[in-house]
């Protein structure tokens, strides 16, 4: 592939949309077509992009695209895969991807036996928390890391029905709340750092700060066969409404590493330094860069299927966890 991308969306009215068409225009590609269940919401985009919009999936697959970008409601997820998977155009599907890993792993082996190209926008494998966690380790300052903190807690919900995309706070439809939501890129992150299976130690689950079907707060304590622990929290009760409040963090034997927001700090024996990171949406466009890179290129996906569902398994059993608690998703 040389040529610009032809990229077509599907479910256009989600929310991180304005985010991937800023990020896969300024990566090159041309945005072919739209769709969304939402007439109106597709409509919006045909005003801006200045392309038809579909009122199917089927139809939307009709365009000669190079790559879907798909962002389902989360129930309905799977059946969109399974079809994208059918179909053969390589896809970016958004996460979770599924409202649980039992649906999505027929399609995890699906699409590898197939050899499709389907990845998903954990887009803070790109912060440069992970370039320093790799100098540390080959330096020696990370044997045995004790224990990572992976947060992300932002604004209300109300900006979910303020943007027309309320079925986010319909656990019938999303799944869960900010952990089904949120909780893919800090869990995601733990895997990234574990060895062998991650155990749920702990786990709590509030609805108590805007008493939602959803939970609007959920921390969890993970741990891996090493005994690496992991602290996950993620929530929907920031004070800022399009604000977040970000933090990487891992520890070991003879340094430290912890990214608050764009800044990455280390700190060893001889100091601490800190180092830029990307922001939220440089991140979005250094993933789409890479996909559009790697289609051209003929190379793998860079975030495969399998991470997505890998993180939904571990928030399936932190929602068993903290149900048996008390609480429900």
């Amino acid at each position: 592939m040389t040529q610009g991308v032809r990229l077509s969306i599907a479910g256009v009215g989600h929310w991180h949309a304005p985010r991937h068409v800023d990020a896969f225009v300024a990566a090159g590609a041309t945005v072919v077509a739209v769709q969304d269940d939402d007439p109106a919401a597709a409509r919006r985009w045909v005003t801006r992009l200045g392309c038809p919009a579909e009122r199917s999936l089927d139809d939307l697959l009709g365009h000669d695209a190079d790559l879907v970008l798909a962002m389902p409601r989360h129930r309905t997820a799977p059946d969109v895969i399974a079809r994208l998977i059918a179909h053969g155009t390589p896809f970016v599907v958004e996460k979770p991807a599924a409202a649980s890993a039992a649906d999505l792993w027929p399609l995890v082996h699906a699409a590898e036996a197939a050899g499709r190209f389907a990845t998903v926008p954990l887009i803070n494998r790109y912060s440069t928390f992970w370039e320093q966690v790799g100098r540390l380790r080959a330096d020696g300052l990370l044997d045995p890391t004790t224990v990572a903190r992976f947060r992300i807690v932002n604004g209300s919900p109300d900006r979910y029905v303020e943007d027309d995309v309320a079925w986010v706070l319909d656990p019938a439809v999303s799944g869960g709340g900010a952990l089904r939501n949120l909780g893919p890129h800090a869990v995601d992150a733990f895997l990234s750092l574990a060895g062998g299976e991650v155990s749920v130690v702990g786990a709590a689950l509030s609805h108590r700060q805007h008493g939602l079907p959803v939970e609007d707060h959920a921390v969890a304590l993970l741990r891996d066969e090493s005994g690496l622990l992991g602290l996950v929290e993620v929530g929907y009760s920031g004070p800022d409404r399009d604000g977040t409040d970000h933090e990487w963090a891992l520890t070991g034997a003879g340094s430290s590493v912890r990214e608050l927001h764009d800044v990455v700090e280390v700190s060893t024996a001889a100091g601490s330094t800190t180092v830029d990171s990307p922001t939220v949406m440089q991140r979005y466009r250094i993933f789409a860069a890479d996909v559009v890179e790697r289609l051209r290129a003929g190379r793998p996906a860079p975030v495969p299927l399998r991470a997505a569902c890998a993180a939904l398994d571990v928030i399936d059993r932190i929602y068993a966890h903290g149900s048996s608690e008390g609480e429900n998703p």
